[in-house]
């Protein structure tokens, strides 16, 4: 098939290189063959990190520790185990944690041949910018959350319980005692959830690519977006606002990169529909000088 030139793409007036009539069913076993060799680089990220689970869970850990010096707790940092199995089911969930964002970009990668039959050959040359730019989205909302978010909210939590169990005269005692358990499911959830969040600014992108949404739609709509995330942040942190804004204010401030990345992708639209419109005003032009008579002045 010859290659398409640059105004026939612009125009729309092309579909994509290659691009063959695919089933229903055919859609589904491509996203099963992708699915399957996701789950795969995964699988083979988790045995790696099940290797070294014991390097893993000290680093998992260190939150806790450094709360528990913090809030003036004397001796060696405890967490309990509450059953036989406990503590073996909770290192798989941080080697799965850790495996999924080692094998990042082998999943944004089979995310995106899923999606690149539909698009332009242009477009399918942002393979490495969109695989790296993924994956370091994802990692660096990690990093965020572990180095600013989990101890902040570990530190509440910590100093919560022990002002519980030594505040008032009640008839039941609260006495903390904290598990391994419970510890690394919250933090998990929470370092997955951030890297899901800073994935926001590459979601708008393709959007925006996509024609369906542009950087007036966003602005249009900031106040809600404000409000939404503000609602997350109450939702998914302790229930004080220092860890609120801590998750708010980096979801704000993705906001308005998406807004920037948003103008940047739409300016080649914009400047189509321009010349468009300018066209069609000199066509008027033309034809509302060739309906004027010579012989009436």
């Amino acid at each position: 098939m010859a290659d398409k030139t640059d105004e026939e793409e612009e125009s729309g007036a092309v579909t994509p290189e290659d691009d063959v009539p695919m089933s229903f069913f055919d859609h589904l076993n491509e996203l099963r063959k992708r699915l399957v060799r996701s789950a795969f680089g995964i699988v083979i990220a988790f045995i790696v990190c099940y290797v070294f689970v014991g390097e893993l869970r000290t680093i998992m850990l260190v939150p806790f520790y450094d709360s528990w010096v913090s809030v003036g707790l004397e001796g060696k940092a405890q967490l309990q185990a509450l059953s036989a199995l406990e503590t073996f089911l909770t290192d798989l969930r941080i080697a799965v944690i850790v495996a999924i964002f080692i094998a990042g970009p082998i999943v944004f990668y089979q995310m995106w041949m899923f999606i690149a039959p539909g698009l332009y050959r242009s477009e399918r040359n942002l393979v490495v910018p969109f695989v790296a730019t993924s994956a370091v989205m994802f990692l660096g909302g990690g990093v965020f959350c572990y180095y600013f978010v989990v101890p902040v909210a570990t530190d509440f939590f910590l100093q919560y319980s022990l002002d519980t169990a030594a505040g008032g005269d009640a008839a039941v005692a609260i006495t903390p005692n904290f598990t391994y358990q419970s510890y690394v499911q919250y933090e998990t959830r929470l370092l997955l959830g951030f890297g899901a969040m800073f994935e926001f600014p590459l979601g708008v992108y393709f959007l925006t690519k996509a024609g369906v949404i542009t950087h007036k739609t966003l602005l249009r709509h900031w106040k809600l977006m404000t409000l939404i995330f503000f609602i997350a942040g109450a939702l998914l942190t302790p229930p004080e606002p220092v860890t609120q804004v801590l998750m708010a204010a980096p979801m704000i401030g993705l906001f308005w990169a998406s807004v920037g990345v948003a103008f940047v992708v739409s300016k080649d639209e914009r400047e189509r529909i321009d010349r468009l419109e300018t066209e069609l005003a000199e066509m008027d032009d033309d034809e509302s000088d060739d309906s004027i008579d010579p012989d009436d002045d």
